[in-house]
């Protein structure tokens, strides 16, 4: 996963003011307008505090201000409610297709950009710009992951990697173009760091949510330090210090009846739970692999 390492508090925990610690619960590290923004939102907090999706920052300071807990700017592809463990989505895979003469709807695969047989139609225009487009194209020698600077809405998605570059008037593009060009079903994929989804039984989390978030809203997650997890409908197993797993709609099971999905994440229940119920389970998680 990517993610830039900032120490920055981008949000004032509860303890910061003086209050009661953790207050009411485990999780109001972020103040309620960052957990659910809209694009409108999120642009300007973006614009206000230089937050990116993908951002990654450690709370310092002292036990009161609930130092030594880590969290990342994401954006939830699904709804999602408070304690879920979230697993990042699955990139969308796809051919090159190469549309004949071509028209100024339907331009030709070139260096700069891609045409596909993604079916984008119930997205917007620029719906994937800042995401990324892997090309393995026949031929190609380099990598050819670049990022989405231009996307269609339509059941032939089309995509630009490279644009006009206005202070370079000898060269009708950026230097971001593709260094082969693809040919007609060449496999790509479309990749969207820190796009998420609620975990499954088979991926690996990545995080907890801190709140109820609207699909296709801008979140905080949090990836390292004391969280709360949800537990709802496990029928025990959940062991205090034993590492749990993530499961099926962004639940913790125990490891006694689980799969171990871990990969490079850590989550440790604070509390056993030994009937099934919906419960908020207090945990140690570290999802950043430090």
């Amino acid at each position: 996963m990517q993610f830039r390492p900032k120490k920055i508090d981008y949000s004032s925990p509860a303890g910061a003011s003086g209050g009661p610690g953790i207050s009411k619960q485990v999780t109001p590290y972020v103040g309620t307008p960052y957990i659910d923004m809209t694009s409108a939102v999120f642009s300007g907090v973006s614009q206000a505090i230089g937050a990116t999706v993908g951002d990654l920052w450690w709370l310092g300071g002292q036990a009161p201000a609930m130092g030594g807990n880590a969290f990342v700017f994401a954006k939830a592809t699904v709804g999602l409610t408070i304690g879920q463990l979230v697993a990042v989505a699955l990139p969308t895979t796809g051919t090159a297709t190469v549309p004949g003469a071509g028209t100024a709807a339907s331009p030709l695969t070139t260096t700069a950009s891609i045409t596909t047989n993604i079916n984008n139609a119930t997205l917007a225009v620029n719906a994937d710009v800042d995401n990324w487009i892997y090309v393995n194209a026949t031929g190609a020698t380099l990598p050819q992951l670049r990022r989405i600077k231009y996307s269609s809405s339509s059941a032939t998605s089309f995509y630009k990697v490279a644009l006009p570059d206005y202070l370079r008037p000898t060269s009708p593009t950026d230097a971001d173009v593709f260094d082969t060009i693809a040919t007609n079903a060449d496999p790509l994929c479309i990749i969207r760091p820190w796009n998420l989804i609620v975990n499954t039984a088979t991926t690996v989390p990545v995080g907890v949510a801190l709140g109820t978030v609207t699909a296709g809203n801008y979140t905080v997650i949090q990836v390292a330090g004391l969280a709360a997890v949800s537990s709802v409908g496990n029928a025990a197993n959940l062991v205090v210090n034993v590492p749990a797993v993530g499961s099926a709609a962004g639940v913790i099971i125990g490891t006694a009846a689980a799969n171990l999905y871990t990969g490079a994440s850590l989550i440790l229940p604070q509390i056993a739970q030994t009937a099934a119920g919906p419960v908020i389970i207090p945990c140690y998680v570290n999802f950043t692999g430090q």
